[in-house]
């Protein structure tokens, strides 16, 4: 069902409103934002999680609602002032996640067993600079690791330092060590 809205009819922020969804489904909420254009309203509700200090933010198409009503109209008379984004910093988060997820794309192995994927996963929590050539896991371009992926598997490239290859040591050990322990515990 659609809501046929006036010209005038706006939702300013710090309204209390509730919908019911086209789902049968109530939300209600503090209006954040709302946009005529799109007739698109974004609701503040406090978190089904039950944290304090935490909300839950829902983006609402009012053209896919059957009732909209305001429970409580806004505190504030006038329109607030929107601060200005800082451009800058949005980018950078913006090149530090793509470059994250590119990072991460060098996680995946090809053709490689899940038992392979899930030391290299282990080893990322600790090192960062990890990534498969074919089925050898290179760390810090430092450190090779072929199956079975064991600490006698490790070695180490000419001219790097053995502390690297120690710390890769130490990760797989604890990787198997935890391992074992779930399989103890899963077959007790």
């Amino acid at each position: 069902m659609k809501i046929d809205m006036a010209e005038g009819d706006y939702f300013n922020p710090g309204m209390i409103v509730a919908c019911t969804t086209c789902h049968g489904q109530k939300v209600e909420g503090e209006v954040m934002a709302f946009d005529y254009q799109s007739k698109v309203i974004a609701l503040k509700s406090p978190s089904a999680s039950g944290k304090q200090n935490t909300h839950d933010v829902r983006i609402i198409n009012l053209a896919l609602v059957s009732d909209v009503s305001v429970i409580k109209e806004s505190q504030e008379t006038t329109q607030t002032q929107l601060t200005n984004l800082n451009q800058n910093k949005l980018l950078q988060r913006t090149r530090h996640n793509l470059e994250e997820k590119r990072r991460q794309v060098e996680y995946i192995g090809d053709g490689v067993s899940a038992e392979a994927q899930k030391i290299l996963h282990s080893i990322t929590k600790t090192i960062t600079d990890v990534k498969w050539e074919g089925q050898k896991i290179v760390v810090m371009d430092q450190v090779m690791v072929v199956p079975p992926y064991k600490t006698e598997n490790c070695s180490l490239k000419e001219g790097c330092p053995q502390q690297a290859l120690q710390h890769v040591k130490k990760l797989i050990e604890k990787y198997h060590r935890e391992k074992e322990s779930r399989e103890s515990s899963v077959s007790s």
